[in-house]
Formats: structure tokens, C-alpha cells, sequence
């Protein structure tokens, strides 16, 4: 199966894949197609971004290795084709002796311009991201890590957006952006009660005080 995909909603879906995560299956991304079309999702624990793509695929999902997704970079001239190619189906099994089946991982060719990369497909179970996206959010104050604000802002970028969409507060669940009707990012907030009142310190004159005069 081929599918073709804009970089930029690749590489503005890599942002939010982890780094070197022992979780080695979220280093990668995740693409599951359908006659509805196919989703893209990057999710590194903290935040979770989804791309829509439209189109009828044969239905089948695979999580692409990180070695495969650092080869289109977020910084091209303009926004290329990549090309991603590999069987139908979902994950294969060999059957054994012992009838429990081994994983068979599928090669996926990715091209970009003149560069083409061949790697094997993950073997692991990706985050549902129907679960985590919400539908709707309640309003209620949360405060995010400021790295994972700049992600999203970075993102709206990439997708040729010039300003930051925010993040539509939801409390202690997940916290809604919404870059465009093909794009969303959901981010966990941080728990943490901060200090209402600064210290007694700030307040104080750095001068020496006037002495006291008694009166004669």
C-alpha cells in the first residue's frame, strides 16, 4: 500500500513523538488507514498530536521507527511528498509449534524527494488516541509545562499558521488545541498548588532606615 503525506503534517507530527523513550514504540509514529481515510499520531506520554488524511486506504496499521521519521525534516524550503510504502494488513503471525505465533514485521519504504529509506515496522501497542482526545473541554484553570506550549506553537508554524491557537483548559484532564480541522494536539497539564502570596523580602526597601530621634 502507498500513501502519500504532506511533510509538513509529518514533521509537525514528529514533534510530539518521544525521544529516546525506553517505551521504544512512541519514539515512532503511528498510522492507521481506512476506507475514512488515515490518521497520523505522534504521542511521546505527554502530549499526543493527531493528523487527518484524507482519502480511501485498505485498512491496516503500522507504528513507523523513529530512525524512519527523523528523515524528513521540519526546517525543507517548502513542503514535499513523502511517500510511505509498505503491505496491507495489520500486524502478520507465523505459527509455531507452540501455536503462540511469532511477530513478523513488515518493511516500510519512505520516500522524500530523491531519498528513500527502508526500515522494519514497530512491534507494540500504540496509545488509543480516541481515548484521550476530548470531545469537549470544561474551562477549568490547569498550568502546562511552557516546553510542551512551545511544541504546539511550533507545530502551528510548520502547518504555515501564523499565530498560537492556546490550549483550551480542561482541568486536571487533557487540554484541547485545535490548529486546524485536519490537526489537533491534547496536553497533559501539571499538577502543582503554587504560592499565593511572594515573600516578605520582596517587599523590603534595600535602604538603610532613617534613626530614630527622640524628642528633647
Amino acid at each position: 500500500m502507498n500513501i502519500t503525506i504532506s511533510s509538513s503534517i509529518f514533521a509537525a507530527a514528529a514533534l510530539f513523538r518521544g525521544i529516546d523513550d525506553i517505551r521504544y514504540y512512541l519514539n515512532g509514529l503511528y498510522l492507521e488507514t481506512g476506507a475514512n481515510g488515515a490518521r497520523l499520531v505522534g504521542c511521546d506520554g505527554h502530549q499526543l498530536a493527531v493528523a487527518r488524511l484524507e482519502g480511501w486506504y485498505p485498512e491496516s496499521s503500522i507504528i513507523l521507527p523513529g530512525s524512519l521519521v527523523a528523515v524528513v525534516k521540519s526546517k525543507a524550503k517548502a513542503p514535499q511528498d513523502v511517500v510511505l510504502e509498505f503491505k496491507e494488513g495489520g500486524q502478520q503471525f507465523e505459527d509455531q509449534e507452540n501455536a503462540k505465533g511469532v511477530f513478523v514485521p513488515r518493511d516500510i519504504t519512505l520516500t522524500v524527494g530523491d531519498i528513500s529509506t527502508t526500515a522494519k515496522e514497530l512491534d507494540g501497542k500504540f496509545p488509543d488516541y480516541r481515548r484521550v482526545v476530548p470531545s469537549e473541554v470544561d474551562g477549568a484553570t490547569a498550568q502546562f509545562d511552557p516546553s510542551l506550549i512551545n511544541r504546539i506553537d511550533k507545530a502551528c508554524s510548520i502547518l504555515g499558521h501564523k499565530s498560537f491557537v492556546g490550549i483550551a483548559y480542561n482541568g486536571d484532564s487533557s487540554g484541547l488545541s485545535v490548529i486546524d480541522e485536519e490537526f489537533v494536539v491534547v496536553t497533559m497539564p501539571f499538577k502543582t498548588d503554587p504560592r499565593k502570596a511572594s515573600p516578605p523580602w520582596v517587599q523590603e526597601s534595600l535602604s538603610e532606615p532613617e534613626p530614630v530621634r527622640l524628642a528633647a
